[in-house]
């Protein structure tokens, strides 16, 4: 049994390293505020040359990426390193 729970720990922190978060400064963006039918609402951050997807954004967001963009502030977004194209969340950073 004790092997066993051994095993399981040990996966477990595998699969943690395997999908680590990670994260990068945005240096442009394409946001899709009216998409055609059917399909979702999306911002695009480029990061590091390669576009990656934050799925079903609210007003908010949409408003709070354009503003931060317009005014110079950071924009970073952050993935899981499993799925690397599609963001988990957005922060904007005001210096």
């Amino acid at each position: 049994m004790l092997q066993l729970m051994q095993q399981l720990t040990q996966a477990a922190v595998q699969s943690a390293v395997q999908h680590a978060t990670q994260s990068g400064v945005a240096n442009g963006y394409i946001d899709i505020v009216q998409p055609l039918p059917g399909q979702p609402s999306q911002i695009y951050l480029r990061i590091n040359n390669v576009f990656r997807v934050f799925n079903n954004p609210n007003a908010q967001t949409h408003d709070q990426v354009q503003e931060a963009f317009a005014f110079g502030h950071q924009v970073i977004g952050v993935w899981d390193s499993g799925q690397p194209l599609v963001l988990r969340s957005i922060y904007i950073r005001k210096i």
